[in-house]
């Protein structure tokens, strides 16, 4: 079995526990009782050697991809293997050499986002949003809730964490509702419905989180009318990109006291400027895009998708996760 040149492109500011590593590169393949000989070379985004590099590699693993020299310089990759799970960032794949295939880790963050998912149904509930908000002005702002068990949840998303957020949800004794293209059975909501009808469902939602990706027809989809067809006092969460979110159309909804509270994990830009109206919205908790991410459990997952793949690539099986560029995800 021929060796597998593999490139672990990094960024220079990637903190420790999102690093790929020898250490943890090679107890992945101890994991797998994996028979593939790796031979591994470590670059970082921005290094010059990455030109030399990228003509002999077999396969590519990280996160910050060097696009531009994917493209002149990628022919031989088979396999470009994310440490992440959204992609839109990468659009349009016209970098993206013709016999490459590009794959994703969705899937692993599924464990650490039903977590943040729970947290955030159950803070919207209690009002904790209007409380820490009452709590910043020096305010004793009552207001008394009821139990969350018997509300709806609208998830928008039905893939790893809208399913993820489901099983949030149902624990906590909602009725969830999904939003997807199409709607169809799916395994963990009590109903799916199709995206084109969204605007006409949201009245019947108390709490709707979006975990979907960013492609052109999600971007910009929690506008004002969205906001609008929001039942009054509902809870919104957004754990997919900030771009799916009109950000003044939700300052204003929540300034206005339409939303009683909202949950962002994710923003445009990211990072958030200091001076953006955001930060100074009233019942709007920020958390800085670490919903789904375990410091203990991301790389070594991560990597054992990629130990999976190399050796699927190896034996000419379907891979895991593979992204379609046509559809952006």
């Amino acid at each position: 079995m021929h060796p597998i040149r593999l490139l672990v492109c990094s960024a220079p500011d990637d903190p420790p526990a999102l690093l790929v590593d020898q250490p943890r590169l090679l107890a992945a393949l101890l994991r797998a009782g994996s028979p593939l000989t790796i031979e591994p070379t470590f670059l970082t985004s921005g290094d010059p050697a990455l030109a030399d590099a990228l003509p002999h590699a077999t396969a590519l693993v990280g996160w910050h991809l060097p696009t531009d020299l994917i493209r002149t310089h990628g022919a031989q990759l088979r396999l470009i293997q994310l440490t992440n799970a959204g992609v839109d960032n990468l659009s349009p794949f016209d970098w993206l050499p013709p016999h490459t295939a590009l794959c994703n880790v969705s899937g692993i963050q599924a464990a650490k986002l039903q977590e943040w998912a729970a947290m955030a149904l159950l803070m919207l509930n209690a009002q904790m949003p209007h409380f820490a908000t009452a709590q910043r002005a020096g305010l004793w702002s009552r207001r008394n809730t009821p139990v969350i068990a018997g509300k709806t949840a609208m998830i928008f998303g039905t893939g790893s964490l809208g399913t993820a957020a489901a099983r949030a949800a149902r624990n906590l004794g909602l009725h969830t509702i999904g939003i997807r293209r199409r709607p169809a059975p799916t395994e963990g909501f009590d109903e799916v419905l199709g995206l084109a009808g969204h605007i006409a469902a949201l009245p019947r939602a108390d709490f709707v989180i979006l975990a979907l990706p960013l492609t052109p027809e999600t971007r910009g989809l929690a506008g004002t009318a969205f906001f609008a067809a929001m039942r009054t006092g509902a809870g919104f969460a957004n754990v997919g990109r900030g771009a799916l979110v009109d950000q003044p159309a939700l300052c204003t909804a929540l300034e206005r006291g339409h939303l009683a509270g909202a949950f962002i994990d994710v923003a445009t830009p990211e990072t958030l400027p200091s001076d953006s109206a955001l930060w100074a919205t009233p019942n709007l908790v920020i958390t800085p895009h670490v919903s789904c991410d375990d410091p203990l459990t991301y790389i070594p997952d991560a990597l054992d998708v990629l130990i999976d793949n190399l050796s699927r690539l190896t034996n000419g099986q379907p891979l895991r996760n593979q992204v379609d560029p046509a559809l952006g995800y």
